[in-house]
């Protein structure tokens, strides 16, 4: 079998996404029935795709017992058989860590890192500005904009007509 890629946090991110439970509530003590479905999932899917122990991922998380991970574990496989709405979820987050995985993608986004990205430009520009991919490129943009506060999902309408006018 192939090496494996996906990492807990990669399936807690993963999970966060798709219930929109936030990572920190995944991770924290609470039980309410939206936390608790997303804990069980990140569980699930984690028992599928990493080699960790219940001990070790009881640790990632939130300091649990492996006791409370072997529960989840038994309220995962309860719950795929009794919900087919679960069953769904889990199967097609399954899939796409997989499919992500099998294409890599997984592995370029841990590569990138912004930070790292900037200073190696900035101690070489001549050379390392020429280096930089488009995903690090988009890294770079996506932080600035953070900073700055703007929303990267928005584009900025003057943007075309600016680069429209500068190629004239």
């Amino acid at each position: 079998m192939s090496e494996r890629h996906v990492t807990v946090d990669i399936i807690i991110a993963a999970v966060s996404a798709v219930t929109g439970v936030d990572r920190l509530d995944i991770l924290s003590g609470r039980r309410d029935a939206e936390t608790s479905r997303a804990r069980i999932a990140v569980v699930w899917l984690a028992s599928k795709m990493v080699a960790v122990s219940s001990g070790v991922l009881g640790r990632i998380l939130g300091n649990r017992d492996h006791t409370s991970i072997l529960y989840l574990e038994r309220r995962a496989d309860e719950m795929r058989a009794a919900e087919p709405l679960f069953r769904l979820d889990t199967d097609t987050m399954l899939g796409a860590l997989l499919a992500i995985d099998r294409n890599g993608l997984i592995r370029l986004a841990q590569t990138i890192d912004p930070l790292a990205t900037a200073r190696r430009v900035l101690a070489h520009p001549a050379r390392e500005s020429v280096r930089v991919s488009s995903h690090e490129i988009i890294a770079l943009c996506q932080v600035a904009l953070a900073v700055l506060g703007d929303d990267p999902t928005e584009p900025d309408p003057s943007e075309p007509a600016q680069e429209i006018e500068h190629a004239a």
